[in-house]
């Protein structure tokens, strides 16, 4: 049996011995489909990307996605989505579909004031440790360690954070893969733009902009259970995503 044809029997599970049906909408705060070609919100709550630099439109795991140089190209938003990533709950849920093999770490998506460690989060495609690195943390000594989920094999992967308390856990293509847990609170408030390709640490030369497709990013105000983060995978599978648009 296939890895995805067990997911859905999970996920049909869950809604059959449950009775309850994943409302994907509910306390969503922020949703980029990019179907569109533009970076508005489709939740309706008030956020705005603004696209710059080489960003195009190309094919997503669901209608249309956001295609990004790896040079200039990235995406800054405003709005209500800098707002929840502070010390209360949350879920991040997106698709990336990378396209170069770099040697040099990737910023995905970031919202981190300075290249340091202080009130952080950056989500890193790391080839050399084979690893989305999610760095999550309030100084070096305070934060959620060991989050980085190993790279799946094949083209796109779907990849969710979830801070539930004093929890923090990692999910790839509806699966949990990294928890961590902090006996106190971590504070990632900072002034910084939610983003993507944009971490500080590209200026400094650590990292590079993201080359590749990026669809369908969600926030969430609460941790979603692993139930629905899975269901959440389930509305879009990567089997089902297009591969290449000109075909």
């Amino acid at each position: 049996m296939r890895p995805s044809s067990l997911l859905a029997i999970l996920a049909t599970f869950f809604v059959l011995s449950t009775g309850l049906v994943f409302d994907a909408d509910k306390d969503l705060v922020a949703y980029f489909s990019f179907n569109s070609c533009d970076a508005r919100d489709d939740s309706g709550q008030g956020s705005y990307g603004e696209m710059v630099g080489n960003v195009q439109c190309w094919c997503g795991v669901e209608d249309d996605g956001l295609l990004l140089d790896g040079e200039g190209a990235r995406v800054l938003f405003s709005g209500p989505i800098n707002d929840y990533f502070t010390t209360s709950d949350f879920t991040l849920s997106f698709y990336i579909k990378p396209e170069a093999q770099l040697p040099f770490p990737q910023s995905v998506l970031s919202k981190r004031s300075a290249c340091d460690d202080n009130h952080v989060l950056d989500i890193v495609l790391d080839r050399r440790l084979d690893e989305l690195t999610t760095v999550f943390r309030e100084t070096e000594a305070k934060g959620f360690r060991n989050l980085g989920p190993d790279l799946p094999q094949g083209v796109w992967m779907h990849y969710a954070l979830v801070r539930d308390g004093v929890y923090a856990r990692t999910y790839i293509n509806g699966k949990l893969v990294r928890e961590a847990r902090r006996c106190s609170g971590v504070d990632i408030s900072n002034d910084a733009p939610f983003s993507i390709g944009d971490s500080p640490c590209v200026q400094t030369g650590r990292m590079r902009r993201f080359k590749g497709v990026i669809d369908e990013v969600r926030v969430y105000e609460r941790a979603l259970t692993n139930e629905e983060v899975l269901w959440l995978y389930e509305l879009n599978p990567i089997e089902n995503a297009q591969m290449d648009c000109v075909s």
